[in-house]
Formats: structure tokens, C-alpha cells, sequence
């Protein structure tokens, strides 16, 4: 909830910082900050604050992204746990479930009993 909260401001904070806004928006502020030193700085350090907002609009809008749609925390959120007292829970879409592999032995025992299983249940049915 809380990682998510964060990626939706980042990505907010991102686009309000972008720096097609500056046209609108450095004026303003320099305006509204007319004969302080902010204003002042405003006025003549353009270049430089047109290069801080467009690294902070490219990192506000990658974390953020990656916040709301990267990878999950500590690797243990994509896992899906069956739990015996729900047994017929199933994963959310696009969430990876994690099997343990089936030794070789054990994988050609299981599809030799499925393969029995139906060679005996297609002979029932046929009557044979």
C-alpha cells in the first residue's frame, strides 16, 4: 500500500517537475519571488534549474514507475503460497509461481502412472 502511495506521488511529482512546465511555471515563480534572493537566483541561474528539473522529472518518473510496476520487495511477493485452508485460492493475474523441480526418476514414474490411467480409462469406456 505504502509502495504504492509512493510510486503514484513520484510519478505525480515527475510530471508536475517536467520541464515543458518551466515555460509556465519559472515566471510565475520569479514573479512571486520578485526582490528576494530566490527570485533573484530564478532569474539568472536558468540553465542550471531547467537541468535540475529535468533530472528530477526523469528520476521521479523512472522510480516511480519502477515503484508501481518494477519488481516486488524482497523477492518473496511474486511467490504464491497455497495454504491448506484455502485450497482453492488461485494467483492473481500476471503474479509467477515458483514449482521445485521434480527430480528426473520421480517425472518419468508420474508420466508412465498418467499414461497407464488413461490407457485403463479409454478401455473401460470402449468396454474392452
Amino acid at each position: 500500500m505504502i509502495r504504492r502511495l509512493a510510486g503514484v506521488l513520484l510519478t505525480i511529482t515527475g510530471i508536475l517537475a517536467c520541464p515543458c512546465h518551466l515555460v509556465i511555471t519559472l515566471p510565475l515563480l520569479a514573479s512571486l519571488l520578485a526582490g528576494t534572493a530566490l527570485g533573484v537566483v530564478l532569474q539568472q541561474q536558468r540553465p542550471l534549474i531547467v537541468a535540475l528539473a529535468t533530472l528530477s522529472f526523469v528520476g521521479a518518473l523512472a522510480l516511480g514507475g519502477w515503484l508501481l510496476w518494477g519488481a516486488e520487495q524482497g523477492g518473496h511477493a511474486s511467490v504464491v503460497s497455497t495454504s491448506a485452508s484455502c485450497p482453492t485460492c488461485r494467483p492473481r493475474t500476471g503474479e509467477l509461481q515458483r514449482q521445485e523441480p521434480v527430480p528426473a526418476t520421480e517425472s518419468r514414474t508420474l508420466a508412465l502412472s498418467l499414461k497407464e490411467r488413461n490407457h485403463s480409462s479409454n478401455a473401460d469406456r470402449h468396454g474392452a
